[in-house]
């Protein structure tokens, strides 16, 4: 079963170039399975480091699976943290994200959480 928590990883952080990133990774019955590292500034959450681990690049079925459970946990630490956007400004993330509802704003991709997390209407 899959699980997402966060981690204090100096090797992610390092490698995503924000000594202080906040990571939270996902596992698999004790096997990583990939993370997302970000940063808060304010009332905004910035996606700093993003990887689904043994993935292509479609995201095709687990992998999917994963970075979507990422994205949504990440949205959930936000609501948690009183932010109201999040946002990259890492090109190399963009192909990635597009495919999450984010969408392209000058230099970076936001997506506000209310998208993120819509309402169901019965």
């Amino acid at each position: 079963m899959l699980s997402i928590s966060p981690k204090e990883d100096k090797i992610i952080a390092s490698k995503c170039g924000c000594e202080n990133a906040t990571v939270l990774m996902c596992d698999d019955d004790g096997v990583e399975k990939g993370y997302i590292a970000f940063a808060q500034n304010g009332y905004v959450l910035d996606i700093v480091g993003f990887e689904v681990y043994y993935s292509d690049k479609e995201l095709t079925g687990e992998s999917y699976i994963i970075a979507d459970t990422l994205i949504k946990s990440l949205g959930s630490y936000a609501l948690n943290h009183s932010c109201f956007y999040i946002e990259c400004s890492r090109e190399e993330l963009f192909d990635l994200l597009l495919k999450f509802s984010f969408a392209q704003n000058d230099k970076k991709l936001t997506i506000n959480l209310q998208q993120l997390f819509k309402v169901c209407k019965n």
